[in-house]
């Protein structure tokens, strides 16, 4: 019975107190931040002729900006020892968040990804580039 006090404990404690890993969590934080800057440019220069990645992955780059500044809101809160919002809980469910998206993109990348594309091949098989807007000349 003391094993699984000690076990909710952990986990529950309103005020957690001293926490070591501050600085790498936050720099793991900025890296997201610093991914989905990186993963703007990636996806605006491929959705021009890659239609199949414009759909999968559109909302790649806002996922990665919500999981670093979860981070770092969660650093900064656990540094200043807010009760209930400093709980280890939060910090794990921050983490299973992104083993879920890490899971959903890389699954997505490596099946519906091929599909979708051989799809649009086929069904458009002279079409690589999205159709540009030229106004007519004025005369």
């Amino acid at each position: 019975m003391t094993y699984l006090t000690n076990f909710f404990h952990y986990f529950f404690q309103a005020v957690p107190g001293n926490f070591k890993y501050a600085l790498p969590l936050a720099i793991i934080g900025g890296l997201f931040i610093l991914a989905a800057i990186v993963f703007t440019f990636i996806y605006n220069k491929r959705k021009k002729s890659d239609f199949a990645f414009k759909r999968l992955f559109k909302n790649l780059s806002k996922r990665f900006v919500l999981i670093g500044a979860l981070l770092i809101v969660y650093v900064l809160i656990r540094y200043e020892n807010i009760p209930y919002f400093s709980m280890r809980l939060w910090m794990y469910l921050i983490g299973a968040l992104f083993i879920y998206l890490a899971y959903r993109y890389i699954k997505a990348y490596r099946t519906e990804y091929p599909k979708a594309k051989a799809n649009f091949e086929m069904a458009h098989p002279g079409k690589k580039t999205e159709n540009k807007y030229l106004p007519n000349k004025k005369r």
